[in-house]
């Protein structure tokens, strides 16, 4: 398998991965909530354990656009979804496995502190 070949397959899957299992998650929470505490839900919080994946983008370089196109997916097939958030929800994730994999080798005490915070900053800026 050609270099290239196998980026464009680890892209292609972790943006699969990512669409998926946002889609998956994202009213999850608000189920849990609302059967234990009928009536206290909002769509203020959400949770996406496709979140998790970022973590990909310490190990390969197609992380970076995958991890992109998934965010991009998952924002146009979900309802609740606003064109801002298609922009700035997908500039938010490029930007923070961008971060991660240039970061990467910074390390304090042997663990990847700085790439890990990048998810948390970037979303700070952009969504917050």
């Amino acid at each position: 398998m050609t270099k290239s070949t196998r980026y464009l397959t680890q892209a292609a899957i972790i943006a699969a991965l990512y669409a998926v299992t946002g889609v998956q998650t994202c009213a999850l929470p608000i189920y849990l909530q609302n059967l234990l505490l009928p009536g206290s839900t909002t769509w203020a919080i959400q949770m996406r354990l496709s979140e998790a994946l970022c973590v990909l983008a310490l190990f390969t370089p197609a992380a970076v656009p995958g991890l992109t196109l998934g965010c991009l997916i998952f924002n146009i097939t979900y309802a609740a979804a606003l064109p801002l958030d298609f922009v700035l929800g997908s500039a938010a994730t490029l930007l923070a496995a961008e971060g991660m994999w240039l970061t990467r080798k910074v390390t304090v005490h042997g663990y990847p502190l700085l790439a890990m915070l990048m998810p948390a900053i970037a979303n700070a800026i952009l969504v917050g």
